[in-house]
């Protein structure tokens, strides 16, 4: 379980299980807790296409803190 709240603010690399790609800054975190269903949701302003995404923590195959 990663602690998404780490990259919150942060400009990522997100590679989710179906093999897609995103780059751009972390704006939002929702708790477990606050969710349903109950997982962790992380949403990124993608670069790629200036589109907001949202991913559940499931969905993640990878995250990394990239510099500009």
């Amino acid at each position: 379980m990663r602690n998404l709240e780490n990259y919150l603010s942060k400009r990522v690399k997100i590679i989710s299980i179906s093999s897609k790609t995103y780059i751009g800054k972390v704006i939002g975190i929702v708790s477990a807790h606050d969710n349903e269903p109950e997982i962790d949701e992380i949403s990124i302003l993608n670069e790629l296409d200036n589109i907001t995404y949202s991913l559940f923590e499931n969905e993640i195959k990878s995250i990394k803190i990239i510099s500009n």
